[in-house]
């Protein structure tokens, strides 16, 4: 199949905005696909998906899943449904959850009933949690305790906010040396 990252966006995003074009200018459009997620003003948990499963279709050890904000609770359940046995060979995380978010209730049904991580993490051959000490949508301590969940390194991006275009992201270069690495590694 090849090398291949898939990006899910979050809440209110599109492929074309934040740092998802970025991202498929540094490994090209055949290797970074960026479905664009149906009606992200009013998110539906069965549509979203259904989207993104289509989109992943099967994993395997060159698939990357870069998951932003509602974009990871989503991608995690993606995984969560798919038939065993499967691996993944890596998961990227920026501005992830997958608890209930204070102040954004009304994605409540992305999150509720809560996930088994457990059974996901064991099938993931490499994870990484990206955050900021400064994210007023997913709260940092949020972040951290998913990235703890998934047993996963996590990175703070000094400032970083939410990592949208609005806050003037429209880059992450330290994604990139986590992407290469998941790339370049094979596992038996």
């Amino acid at each position: 199949m090849g090398k291949r990252i898939v990006v899910a966006h979050g809440y209110l995003a599109s492929p074309d905005k934040h740092w998802f074009p970025w991202l498929v200018e540094q490994y090209g459009a055949d290797v970074v696909h960026v479905p664009a997620l149906p009606d992200p003003t009013e998110p539906q948990p069965a549509a979203w998906l259904e989207t993104l499963a289509a989109a992943i279709g099967e994993v395997d050890d060159d698939t990357v899943l870069v998951g932003h904000s509602l974009g990871t609770i989503t991608t995690l359940r993606v995984l969560a449904a798919l038939p065993r046995p499967w691996t993944l060979g890596g998961l990227v995380i920026v501005a992830g959850f997958a608890e209930p978010l204070p102040n954004l209730p009304k994605l409540d049904p992305f999150t509720v009933p809560s996930l088994d991580l457990e059974p996901i993490r064991a099938n993931i051959r490499h994870r990484h949690v990206f955050g900021s000490d400064n994210d007023t949508t997913v709260a940092p301590p949020i972040t951290a305790a998913l990235a703890r969940s998934l047993d996963a390194p996590l990175t703070i991006i000094p400032g970083g906010g939410h990592f949208v275009e609005r806050q003037g992201c429209r880059a992450i270069a330290e994604l990139l040396p986590v992407i290469n690495l998941m790339l370049a590694m094979r596992n038996p």
